[in-house]
């Protein structure tokens, strides 16, 4: 029995991932070098603006996985993600 399909988008700057109604389940976040900041995943479908759904504190050269519990995050209106330099982010969404 098949349960709920998990989809993926990826960034390399900051942008629009969903436009739309989706859960956020999880996060992949690699930081190749030099990357300071914060990466901040808005629900907003075209701004790094409104509700936070999770930020991450990113400051050194690494991969960090994050596995979101329960049925995930809700974005209301979509995923925006603010990347700061030399940072990647992945997400699986349903």
């Amino acid at each position: 029995m098949a349960g709920n399909d998990v989809l993926s988008a990826h960034a390399h700057t900051s942008a629009a991932l969903i436009n739309r109604r989706c859960r956020l389940r999880g996060v992949v976040i690699n930081t190749s070098s030099g990357g300071s900041g914060d990466v901040v995943f808005y629900d907003s479908a075209s701004a790094a603006s409104g509700t936070v759904l999770l930020e991450v504190d990113e400051k050194a050269q690494s991969t960090v996985d994050i596995i979101i519990p329960g049925d995930g995050i809700l974005a209301k209106n979509g995923v925006y993600v603010l990347l700061p330099s030399n940072v990647t982010a992945t997400i699986f969404y349903e």
